[in-house]
């Protein structure tokens, strides 16, 4: 909903945010689903500043955005990867020395060296 407050509704972060600070109990920080000690607290807020952020410098366009191309590429299959600055720094799941993850999902082989 906070996404949605700024690109359709051309709010700032803070603006949207402010719809949902004061929800009870509050929004806990993002958890990554690692094994393992989580190092930084990511909230709600941090990611809308991003999205905020990255709009500015037209690293994300609603009427730009190739939403087929996200929803292939974000598969595990397909190696989970999105964009982080657009042609210059992916992000993608954890590395894996196996070919499938714990639930035996394979990876696409294009992804993976043996």
């Amino acid at each position: 909903m906070g996404a949605y407050l700024l690109i359709c509704k051309e709010k700032t972060a803070e603006e949207a945010w402010s719809f949902f600070e004061k929800v009870e109990p509050p929004f806990r920080p993002f958890r990554d689903a690692i094994c393992g000690e989580c190092t930084y607290q990511c909230t709600i807020l941090d990611c809308l500043r991003g999205l905020e952020y990255g709009m500015k410098l037209g690293w994300y366009n609603s009427k730009t955005f190739n939403v087929k191309e996200y929803e292939e590429y974000e598969r595990v299959d397909n190696g989970d990867m999105n964009w982080i600055i657009p042609g210059k720094f992916i992000a993608f799941s954890s590395p894996s020395a196996k070919p499938y993850d714990a639930d035996g999902v394979i990876f696409n082989k294009k992804f993976y060296k043996n």
